[in-house]
């Protein structure tokens, strides 16, 4: 049996394991949508850079192909420097999706966490009312026998 002092003590200790635990879940939530929000930033821009390169090659293929033995150094030029950003850009989404990946991951991992740290406790919260309950019991039980002795002490 734990004296009152130190089953407080412990009940708090786990309270406080919980109370951490849910600040890392909300921490790597925000991680979370952080990463989510770079993906989807970074994904739009490469939608950008293949409509940009698109719509190069349309209007030079098309009604621009008069100009084109003006102009056709300077087309290519900027069709490779669209083509190099667009190439760069889905490196990079390809690094941050893998960045949304591991931060999804932990998401998991602290809500596993979490579910460890409040079943513990819920364990510890229902040991100390066990114990709490015994011990009434036991109090009861030794009031109800020296009642009883009490009565027989009378007859």
């Amino acid at each position: 049996m734990l004296s009152d002092t130190d089953a407080r003590q412990w009940l708090r200790l786990r309270q406080l394991r919980v109370q951490r635990a849910r600040e890392a879940l909300t921490q790597a939530q925000r991680e979370e949508a952080q990463a989510q929000a770079v993906v989807a930033d970074r994904e739009q821009r490469v939608e950008q850079g293949r409509a940009l390169v698109n719509e190069l090659g349309r209007h030079w293929g098309g009604e621009g192909c008069v100009g084109m033995p003006r102009w056709g150094e300077r087309v290519q030029a900027h069709r490779e420097a669209l083509t190099e950003r667009l190439e760069r850009d889905e490196y990079a989404l390809i690094d941050e999706q893998d960045a949304l990946a591991q931060a999804r991951s932990t998401v998991r991992q602290r809500r596993a966490e979490l579910a460890r740290a409040e079943a513990r406790e819920a364990a510890v919260d229902a040991t100390l009312k066990d114990q709490r309950r015994q011990v009434n019991q036991a109090r009861e039980q030794r009031a109800e026998l020296e009642a009883e002795d009490v009565g027989r002490a009378r007859h």
